[in-house]
């Protein structure tokens, strides 16, 4: 299998894998798909071997050598499985998205790096400043993928949600009754372990609040 073949296949992860694991340069993250299919590790599976297949690496790999191998692949669980695609992939649209995600991507890698000097030299308030980015940019990067495979399927993409009223729209009466109820379910949120992406985007908005409520600051 190619890159190529493996990007206009189902993208089964642990294929996916094989054959970054033989083609890719980056141990890291190797090491890192190696832990197994989620959400991150997937997206960035995508993007490392699309960025294979526009470099123009055309070497096959055999991506199940084993019968365990294959079982694995078999029974692997797909996250996204567009239907065939219904445009070619030079579609405007879908090069319009590519496009977008590239910069998110290059901002996500950037931050993950800085995390462990910011953790060692940083306030930790900077520390959960550039977490709650990364949570942000993880969360712009799922919609694109949201968007590609609507795209793929429908020729088109989907609808605009309804937008939700701005903080900026708030009087300070609401913003303090809001930052009241994002301190208490922050509060809340802080003894789960398991909400850790729920925390960000409560002190995310909760950030914006205090803002808000003290321009000066």
């Amino acid at each position: 299998m190619t890159a190529k073949e493996w990007l206009e296949s189902e993208r089964n992860y642990e294929a996916g894998r094989l054959l970054y694991q033989q083609l890719g340069d980056s141990d890291r993250l190797k090491l890192a798909l190696a832990r197994g299919d989620n959400f991150y590790n997937r997206e960035a599976l995508v993007w490392e071997i699309t960025k294979l297949a526009r470099a123009g690496v055309v070497t096959s790999v055999a991506v199940v050598d084993s019968p365990a191998a294959a079982a694995v692949v078999e029974n692997a669980t797909e996250v996204v499985q567009p239907a065939p695609v219904a445009i070619p992939a030079a579609s405007p649209l879908l090069i319009e998205l590519a496009e977008a995600r590239r910069p998110l991507y290059d901002e996500r890698t950037q931050l993950h790096g800085q995390l462990e000097v910011l953790a060692e030299h940083a306030s930790q308030d900077d520390v959960r400043l550039a977490a709650v980015r990364i949570m942000a940019l993880s969360r712009e990067l799922n919609a694109n993928w949201k968007a590609d495979a609507h795209v793929r399927e429908h020729g088109q993409l989907p609808p605009a949600p309804p937008a939700a009223p701005g903080l900026d729209m708030l009087t300070p009466a609401e913003l303090l009754k809001k930052r009241n109820n994002l301190r208490s379910q922050a509060s809340k949120l802080k003894k789960r372990s398991d909400r850790a992406e729920d925390l960000a985007r409560v002190e995310a908005l909760l950030l914006q609040v205090e803002i808000l409520l003290n321009p000066a600051k």
